[in-house]
């Protein structure tokens, strides 16, 4: 069963790689993201940002099941969008 916390957005790299396009998963204007971020990319990013992250290596997107790139778990410090945000500024 996956992992829920109502004080904690959860946060995939594909969400930050440039090399994706929005259908596909990106969430960010390609000027804010970079080539093929890791989560150990987002932590350090989140944890400058004040964000508290937790990795989950073994985790996957929904929908690239096969692509176990792992997530990160970060504190709900406004909304989706300007968390995403946030970790950009540091990536």
């Amino acid at each position: 069963m996956g992992y829920r916390d109502d004080d904690k957005f959860i946060i995939y790299p594909l969400y930050f790689d440039k090399l994706v396009t929005r259908n596909i998963g990106r969430r960010l204007p390609k000027k804010y993201c970079v080539e093929k971020p890791t989560v150990t990319d987002l932590s350090k990013a989140a944890k400058a940002a004040g964000l508290n992250p937790t990795i989950e290596k073994e985790k996957a997107h929904p929908a690239h099941q096969w692509k176990k790139e792992g997530r990160i778990l970060v504190d709900k410090k406004g909304t989706k969008q300007e968390v995403l945000y946030k970790i950009s500024k540091f990536l």
